[in-house]
């Protein structure tokens, strides 16, 4: 720790939560006015607001927080909680990263990606008169894999509407991210293997959601995670014809509407909407959820398939986007093994490397992670992996995968690497900070910008206890014996704090004095 006239610095108090399933959050109570300088409000709600926000540390990256009143959540901390806990386990290329939280006495803040494109619903009308149904196509099949996503964690999102549907740029190349988790509860996920014998414990009963894209069975109060599959039905007609599939003039008859499940194609601008994806509106707008397909199925239907006119049609797409979207010709092979063994601190930092990055400079990475996860799940197997490295080509043998999966841990027998195999994923941040590449993002600049993120007292060291607040304001708790071994592994000297050349360090054994060029950065 710093100290000022030989007195130590006053540590901010980490508070906990706990969500109303008891699963613990943590917070920050560090003055966030010191860390982000607030910019303009995005829009204002019930609860609070959403400000666009830059941490002073690193003006470039931008960020939104949402900053909700204390005074108005009173007694329902917990659902707040909740919210919080949801975006912190969540990582998938389609759903709104989470950055840090933190309180006072007057709010709460919780700090997320800024989507420069805004709500869906905006951004669709700037673009409509080259928008078309293989555009629908494409961002539906991105929230869709989100939802499986978010299906197979065992959550039901509960508030899928295209208002919850936010794009990260202006540009024709904006990324859809599905938002607002506030709603967002755990269900019982036994059933997707044992459907009969689970189907009391999975019930839902909560009355939640918007009106509108609410299911019949919401309504009626006993529903489970298929309630999202009907609001993404909702969301496609809209998308396609311009107006949504039930009205009402009061919420009675709205809700009189959805419970009949009626829909019709009779208006002119369906001659124009391909059969498929009538097809697949029926089938997600099916009134009893036991026919509606699950989100892995709905995936595989043939409208996700289907190609249109000007779309290529190259079955060979795989290999070539593969190989031609590696950076500066590395392999993904070559790209992943630069993780293996290491620091453990250094992986937290790359980590935290990825949230300071722009959408621009991930996204070659996020690209080839597209590519490689073919069942658009937004994790890549062991399969998926072993294919796209026999795509590029590269010499990676089948005990080479197995070191990347057990990334140098202890010896494994014969049956715990199958076990192993079929239990392995890469998460979507994890593999984005196991592949970001060292030569081009390692720079001087940024190296003091990340320090200083853990520096958080700016004594200029990181101690114990600025890993402490550093994890905090990631809401998350990390015990003292993992703080401790993290500090030993880059501490040469053994004074239980790191310096800013020890920290270069990880990056480059050789010190940084050494290695920075001109341009900053660490490679020659």
């Amino acid at each position: 720790m710093g100290c000022v006239s030989g007195a130590e610095i006053k540590q901010n108090p980490i508070v906990q939560m706990r969500t109303r399933n008891q699963d613990l959050v943590f917070t920050s109570t560090e003055d966030i006015s010191k860390i982000y300088q607030f910019g303009k409000v995005l829009g204002v709600g019930s609860f609070g607001k959403v400000v666009t926000a830059r941490m002073m540390k690193n003006l470039e990256k931008q960020c939104a927080i949402k900053i909700i009143e204390k005074a108005k959540v009173k007694g329902r901390e917990d659902i707040l909680a909740n919210e919080i806990y949801m975006l912190q386990k969540l990582d998938h290329p389609n759903i709104i990263k989470f950055h840090e939280v933190y309180q006072n006495k007057q709010n709460f803040y919780i700090c997320m990606d800024y989507c420069k494109g805004g709500e869906l619903v905006e951004w669709i009308p700037k673009k409509y008169k080259s928008f078309h149904e293989q555009h629908i196509q494409e961002i539906m099949k991105k929230i869709v894999s989100a939802v499986s996503y978010i299906h197979d964690q065992g959550i039901v999102h509960r508030d899928i509407k295209a208002e919850n549907i936010m794009i990260t740029s202006k540009k024709d190349d904006g990324e859809p991210k599905l938002i607002d988790f506030g709603l967002a509860n755990k269900f019982d996920t036994s059933h997707l293997k044992y459907h009969l014998q689970n189907i009391q414990l999975r019930r839902l009963k909560s009355f939640a959601g918007t009106p509108m894209y609410m299911a019949p069975e919401v309504i009626t109060g006993s529903y489970d995670e298929k309630c999202d599959i009907w609001s993404l039905g909702v969301l496609l007609f809209t998308l396609l014809s311009g107006h949504l599939p039930f009205h009402g003039e009061t919420k009675e008859e709205l809700y009189d509407n959805i419970q009949k499940a009626n829909i019709s194609y009779t208006s002119t601008i369906w001659s124009h909407i391909s059969n498929e994806a009538k097809d697949i509106i029926k089938k997600m707008l099916f009134k009893q959820p036991g026919l509606r397909p699950n989100s892995k199925e709905l995936l595989k239907h043939s409208w996700f398939k289907k190609q249109f006119k000007n779309e290529d049609k190259n079955s060979s797409a795989l290999i070539n986007s593969l190989t031609s979207s590696i950076t500066e010709n590395r392999s993904i092979y070559s790209l992943l093994k630069q993780n293996q063994g290491g620091a453990k601190f250094k992986k937290e930092v790359k980590t935290l490397l990825i949230n300071q990055l722009s959408e621009a400079e991930l996204n070659s990475l996020k690209e080839i992670f597209k590519k490689i996860d073919v069942d658009n799940s937004g994790t890549i197997t062991f399969q998926e992996l072993k294919q796209a490295l026999q795509a590029e080509g590269s010499p990676a043998t089948f005990e080479d995968i197995e070191k990347l999966i057990t990334n140098g841990g202890p010896p494994m027998s014969h049956e715990e690497v199958g076990k192993k195999k079929k239990e392995f994923v890469i998460k979507y941040s994890e593999f984005l900070a196991s592949c970001i590449d060292e030569r081009k993002f390692i720079t001087k600049e940024k190296l003091s910008s990340l320090f200083k993120i853990f520096d958080t007292d700016n004594s200029n060291f990181i101690t114990k206890q600025n890993i402490k607040e550093a994890f905090a304001r990631n809401g998350k708790q990390i015990s003292d014996k993992q703080i401790d071994e993290m500090i030993a592994e880059i501490d040469p000297n053994h004074d239980n704090k790191i310096s800013f050349e020890e920290f270069c360090q990880m990056f480059d054994n050789a010190g940084v004095n050494k290695n920075f060029t001109e341009d900053g950065s660490m490679y020659a």
